[in-house]
């Protein structure tokens, strides 16, 4: 009976692996296509290695690098190829097409597995040494032409492969699996049609074309199938109706990608092929790890119901050098094309709006927002180059002076905001569309224009033109920013106020919702609060004798705090620290009104000295402590709730007074300007974004001022005493500097009494130094690095860029900090200079006792530690002023009253011996 048993269980194996795992005619397909993956995997990991090695090679050849390394190989994997050619479910007929093809594909493989372990013995036994690179650069281009090769026949056996699969299963649109396979199938051939447009160039040091166009149209088309993709998911099972959500994650996410590689092609990225290839890598990134794997995915899971096709992965090329564009002309700028908004008259909806008209609607305030961000940022740049331009004219006479710089690198038009704006406007009435689509387009063009203004700036700063025609040309830019940033502010606001007359045109679907009654209640306010923003810059402006009164606004908030329970009623509340509890932003908007209530009376009409404008404050606080808070409830409304806008800070850039016998150009004459040198050579376009190199001291032995050691140091400010500068905001009569500031840019810093504080006591700096005064700037946050190596005071706009971008974010490790500081300013020292660190921070931390005898011996080699802190509190903090003293300088709390000056004051701590 055992033994009957036995021979039972020996047939039942059998049958068991003869029926149960008889492979499908999908499932070689499938095989065939993990043979191309695995191949483009192999191939891609080869690319990667080669643009490593040339990238070490070009830092070789400038003498910044260690010697060249190429990454090491790894075996080439075998193992799908034998899989794919053991196939039984096929014919024999298709078995051979297929196999002639997978052996084909196999033979390049190897060719260019082969080829990249030549380059890596090359690299091993340094041949270059002996031929400056020649057999590297013939192996490379071998390699580019394989990898193009290996490309077009994996493609090819793809088509084969499909043709064979619609044999076995021809497609149905009435199969919901088919349907879905079709419409990821779709999606990829339309992400593969782009990325056969681009390619990775190994010298992205050269200026290559990008095809911007073609990745806005990719851009549109991403978009009209992600509003139709997925209609068959309720009818497709899970996990395999999961996968297609995922996929549609997926292609927003490469939306994402194209949409800030549109906007991020500035001038500055069409300089070199380095956009390119970072979009490169992203779009092949995220097609074959995101799109490829999602669609394998829901392969796999539709197995039990359907056998279906796997789609194969994008195989990367190279090529060494980018195609050569044609010359780059700078242009001068044409002003924007202007209109009166066509007027349209405001027709109660019978129905509420529905989510994608609400969501349209809501896309102008974001374009809004952006935008203002956008300007924002040039008003920085371009107040600071005005700055320097009226240094450099003040000081025509000094023949030592460096030259004027300009870049705007970081701007950016929204190009692909205002693109997807338009495309999904058809959701609004064309009565109303045709109106605020125009205002867009003027926005649009206003940004445009400023953009071209500052690639001419940089051109205008780049020749010289300046000792030409004595700042005629720059003087007229000038004023023409000064028209557009007003004129902006007004265009933004007609269009917001016509969005919202759109919007309030809807009933509410439930009108009694607390989303609605808390968002009524909160936008109510927010208008108060913009009304009290409004008559400060009336009175800034001297438009209003007197400040706004603000006892309707404090009336508001004590209303909004009291009726909180009842217009949240229903709504879950989480708790402060969880992002979605709607309490959070009516709290914070409530308590913030009634603090800007408390600060509108305060505020003082800018002293003529100061650096930054009083109004800065105001802006920082309407946009960050409250509108930012309503637009963050809006996105947690469940209902339509519409963002707010912004405030520019419209005191940003204010146009200078022209020193005597300097002559502003009329606004009417900017078109004409000085006429280009028609015979002048091409622009080395690549010179235009390289600001002025600061000054550098080559020193192998750092010498420091022993003639002070055992002297009383009347430079320095110690603990508890006043500067006794005059309160003259120059730096004449004072030493060079050597300052470093070391910055506390930890989470706790995001608060408006510091980081922005912060900013602004720096930028007031920037208004006094001098070119032989160098600045370093190094932060702490989990790390501490150094964001900006010494530079010349000559360089504003290289510092301001640098300011601007710092963000709150993070820990604190403020003895590495130190550390780091200490070696940047021994390594920069000055001689009979004034180095200094400027340690700014919100709080006490624990110090080592190392930091602690570092500090103490470097301020007997005149290195000294001035200490800020910020907070809306006075810091007390016994361990900071321990830190000062043992560093011999000063301890501070920065306030609004004092931002502008104090660091000022740290620079005038030496005078001249």
């Amino acid at each position: 009976m055992q033994a009957f048993f036995c021979l039972f269980l020996v047939f039942a194996s059998v049958f068991l692996t003869n029926g149960s795992y008889q492979e499908t005619p999908q499932q070689a397909l499938n095989q065939y296509i993990a043979f191309l993956n695995q191949s483009t995997d192999e191939v891609s990991y080869r690319s990667q290695q080669i643009q490593l090695y040339y990238s070490s090679i070009e830092g070789y050849k400038s003498k910044l690098g260690a010697p060249p390394q190429m990454p090491s190989s790894r075996i080439l994997e075998s193992y799908y190829y034998k899989k794919a050619l053991t196939s039984v479910a096929l014919t024999e007929a298709e078995k051979q097409r297929l196999n002639t093809s997978t052996e084909s594909l196999w033979k390049l493989l190897t060719k260019i597995d082969e080829t990249t372990k030549k380059l890596e013995t090359y690299d091993r036994l340094k041949d270059y040494e002996r031929d400056k690179f020649e057999k590297a650069n013939a192996l490379m281009v071998e390699l580019q032409t394989l990898t193009s090769q290996f490309s077009q026949a994996k493609d090819a056996m793809y088509a084969q492969i499909q043709r064979v699969y619609r044999r076995y299963q021809p497609y149905r649109d009435t199969d919901a699996y088919l349907y879905a396979e079709k419409e990821m199938e779709q999606a990829l051939t339309s992400q593969r049609k782009l990325l056969d447009t681009l390619s990775f160039y190994l010298n992205e040091k050269s200026r290559a074309d990008w095809p911007k166009k073609l990745v806005q149209q990719s851009i549109l088309s991403d978009q009209t199938l992600l509003t139709s993709f997925g209609k068959a998911t309720s009818t497709i099972g899970y996990p395999a109706s999961d996968m297609l959500n995922s996929f549609r994650t997926g292609l927003r996410a490469i939306q994402e990608v194209k949409k800030r590689a549109v906007d991020d092609y500035t001038f500055a990225a069409q300089q070199t092929a380095e956009h390119g290839n970072k979009v490169y890598r992203s779009l092949i990134n995220q097609y074959n790890n995101d799109l490829v794997n999602w669609q394998q995915s829901f392969v796999k899971y539709s197995t039990p119901t359907r056998q279906l096709l796997e789609y194969p992965k994008l195989s990367p090329i190279f090529k060494i050098d980018p195609p050569q564009p044609a010359i780059q002309t700078i242009q001068q700028a044409q002003p924007f094309s202007d209109g009166k908004p066509l007027a349209f008259v405001i027709k109660p909806a019978a129905a509420p709006a529905q989510t994608a008209t609400f969501q349209a609607l809501n896309a102008y305030v974001e374009f809004i927002n952006e935008s203002l961000r956008q300007m924002n940022h040039l008003q920085v740049l371009v107040r600071n180059y005005q700055s320097s331009a009226d240094r450099y004219r003040e000081s025509a006479g000094n023949k030592r002076r460096n030259s004027l710089t300009y870049a705007h690198n970081e701007y950016k038009v929204p190009v692909s905001e205002h693109q997807l704006l338009l495309l999904n406007s058809v959701h609004i009435p064309s009565t109303y569309r045709n109106s605020i689509n125009k205002q867009a387009d003027v926005l649009l063009a206003m940004l445009t224009e400023m953009d071209n203004l500052s690639i001419e700036l940089v051109d205008y700063a780049a020749r010289g033109q300046y000792e030409q025609d004595q700042f005629r040309r720059s003087d007229a830019i000038l004023d023409r920013y000064a028209f557009l940033f007003d004129e902006f502010d007004k265009k933004k606001e007609q269009l917001y106020q016509d969005v919202r007359r759109i919007h309030e045109s809807y009933p509410a679907t439930k009108p009694l919702t607390s989303w609605i009654t808390a968002g009524r209640a909160l936008l109510k306010i927010i208008d108060a609060n913009k009304k009290i923003v409004f008559g400060i810059r009336a009175y800034l402006r001297g438009e209003a004798t007197e400040r706004p009164a603000t006892d309707s606004l404090r009336a508001e908030a004590r209303s909004l705090i009291s009726s909180e329970f009842q217009n949240l009623k229903g709504l879950q509340r989480y708790g402060p620290s969880n992002g979605l509890c709607p309490y959070s932003p009516y709290e914070a908007i409530g308590t913030n009104s009634l603090r800007m209530a408390e600060m509108a009376p305060k505020i003082k009409k800018p002293a003529a000295v100061f650096a930054t404008h009083p109004y800065e404050m105001i802006y920082y606080f309407f946009n960050n402590e409250l509108v930012y808070q309503y637009n963050k409830f809006s996105e947690l409304a469940k209902v339509g709730v519409l963002k707010a806008v912004t405030e520019p800070n419209v005191f940003a850039f204010r146009r200078s007074t022209p020193a005597v016998g300097q002559q502003t150009i009329p606004e009417d004459t900017i078109q004409p300007g000085p006429k280009p040198d028609s015979e002048r050579k091409p622009i080395d376009t690549a010179r235009l974004t390289q600001p002025t190199e600061p000054r550098q001291q080559d020193r192998t032995v750092i010498k420091h001022d022993t003639v002070y050691v055992n002297q009383v140091r009347t430079d320095t400010v110690y603990i508890g005493q006043k500067s006794q500068s005059d309160g003259s905001l120059s730096l004449a009569g004072f030493a060079p500097n050597n300052m470093v500031l070391l910055l506390d840019v930890s989470a706790s810093m995001a608060s408006p009494y510091k980081m922005p504080l912060l900013k602004r006591s720096i930028k007031s700096l920037l208004s006094v130094l001098r070119p032989e005064d160098q600045l370093c700037i190094v932060v702490y946050s989990g790390k501490a690095r150094v964001v900006l190596k010494p530079t010349s005071g000559a360089n504003v706009n290289e510092i301001t860029h640098v300011i601007d971008q710092l963000q709150s974010d993070g820990d604190t490790d403020a003895d590495k900090g130190l550390q780091l500081a200490y070696k940047m300013a021994n390594k920069h020292y000055i001689r009979a200079g004034n180095n200094r660190i400027i340690l700014a921070t919100d709080g006490e931390f624990s110090v080592s006792d190392d930091v602690y005898d570092l500090v103490r011996k470097s301020s007997k080699d005149d290195v000294f530690l001035t200490i800020f802190t910020f907070g809306k509190s006075e810091v007390n903090g016994k361990n900071l002023i321990k830190l000062a003293q043992s560093g011999q300088g000063s301890y501070t709390h920065i306030t609004a009253g004092n931002a502008n000056l104090q660091l000022i004051l740290e620079a005038q701590a030496k005078r001249v011996p």
